[in-house]
């Protein structure tokens, strides 16, 4: 029985560290991150396949190959953290209200941030006269933004007098950038 759980132990490893291959192989992903995912990926296979390997095959060095593959993805996942840490002002996104960090378009007013957050936070369709009442706005302004926003891909008229976000709106929220 041990030796059937220790072979699934390593067929699960090299799943695993397929699974993250694959994410490499077809998805995009920040160019200085690769070298921490591929230190974090050897890691994962050292740890999973090959540890359960060696306690089939060779026990005394399981734990030292335990140990070389969490030392491993430890240095991969920190060089993915330095990295981040090192692009920008990340301490100000951690503090920082999100829309006073987005980058807006010269057309966008702190109205339109207000907006989407509120269409984001309810996920409903709304119609203007709601979008006023909970901004405290007057409905006529909401309405001006509303047209902009429409016009410019971030919310969709839904029927006439009612919107809902569109994926270019959760994009620009979300700090990506609108399609």
């Amino acid at each position: 029985m041990t030796d059937l759980v220790g072979l699934y132990t390593i067929g699960v490893g090299v799943a695993s560290a397929l699974g993250i291959l694959y994410l490499f192989t077809h998805s995009t992903h920040h160019v200085g991150y690769r070298n921490g995912l591929y230190l974090a990926l050897a890691g994962i296979i050292a740890f999973s396949a090959l540890g359960n390997a060696a306690e089939q095959f060779y026990d005394p060095v399981e734990h030292w190959v335990h140990g070389v593959g969490a030392l491993l993805v430890l240095v991969g996942l920190f060089r993915i953290v330095d990295e981040r840490v090192r692009e920008a002002d990340w301490p100000i996104g951690l503090l920082a209200d999100p829309a006073s960090i987005r980058t807006r378009d010269d057309w966008m007013t702190p109205m339109d941030d207000a907006i989407l957050e509120l269409f984001h936070s309810a996920d409903l369709v709304l119609t203007p006269t709601v979008i006023a009442l909970n901004l405290d706005r007057s409905r006529e302004e909401v309405n001006r933004r509303l047209s902009t926003l429409e016009r410019e891909g971030y919310v969709e008229r839904v029927t006439r007098g009612k919107y809902r976000m569109t994926p270019d709106g959760a994009a620009y929220l979300y700090g990506g950038t609108p399609t």
